[in-house]
Order: C-alpha cells, then sequence, then structure tokens
C-alpha cells in the first residue's frame, strides 16, 4: 500500500512544550528545587505532542482506506498525569489556590518569629510537667 503524503496543517496548534515553557515562564513562584519536576513535565508534553502527531497520522491513512485508525486516540494516563504535575506546581487555577492557601502571608500574624515558638515550647513544656 502507497504512504500517503501527509497534508501540512493551515494552522498549526501550539504545542503542549510550549504551552508548558510559557507557564513556567510565567511563574514567578518556581526556583531551581522545582528543575526535576519541570523536566519531567516538559519530556512528558514532548510525549503528549508526539502522540499528537501520530493520532492525525493514524487518523488521515483510515480516512484513506476506509477503516478504523490502527492507534487509540490517547493513551489515558498522559495526560491526567500531566494535569496532576501541573497542579502541584501551582499551575492549574486550582493548584495555584491551594499553594496560596497554603503559604503564609508575607508580614501577616501567621508569621511567628522563632523567640516565639522557643517560648511556646518551653510553656507547653512547663503544662505537662
Amino acid at each position: 500500500m502507497p504512504v500517503s503524503p501527509r497534508k501540512p496543517a493551515e494552522k498549526r496548534p501550539v504545542s503542549l512544550v510550549a504551552a508548558t515553557e510559557a507557564s513556567f515562564a510565567a511563574a514567578e513562584h518556581l526556583t531551581g528545587e522545582h528543575a526535576g519536576a519541570m523536566k519531567a513535565l516538559l519530556m512528558l508534553a514532548a510525549k503528549i505532542d508526539a502522540w499528537n502527531v501520530i493520532v492525525v497520522w493514524a487518523n488521515e491513512d483510515a480516512a484513506d482506506s476506509g477503516g478504523r485508525p490502527l492507534v487509540p486516540a490517547n493513551d489515558n494516563v498522559s495526560i491526567s498525569a500531566y494535569l496532576k504535575g501541573m497542579e502541584q506546581l501551582g499551575l492549574t487555577p486550582s493548584g495555584r489556590a491551594a499553594l496560596d492557601k497554603a503559604k503564609p502571608a508575607q508580614k501577616g500574624a501567621d508569621v511567628v518569629p522563632e523567640e516565639d515558638k522557643l517560648a511556646k515550647v518551653a510553656r507547653l513544656r512547663a503544662v505537662s510537667r
């Protein structure tokens, strides 16, 4: 069976890798300690992008032959894993809300000086005796 030439996309969608890199660039809270998770997400985004190309090819081949695509549209794991990783880095609305809720106020009453913490420990020890 001859291989049909691939038609160039009229309007290419933004790749997930590019969108992920844009999210990283816009996130001021990410630091070097996030590098491993960020790299893993970029690798996963690249895998998803590559799979999407394969699916387009399979759909074109199926349309040409009148059959069904030979590959599934997705792998049922990668996109949910990607979204979970983005959420854990605070790069989704719910992830960002959880991150903001978890961090104490910059100059608020939740920030306790170290000497106050030690005084509290001393008081608790005195009560327990």
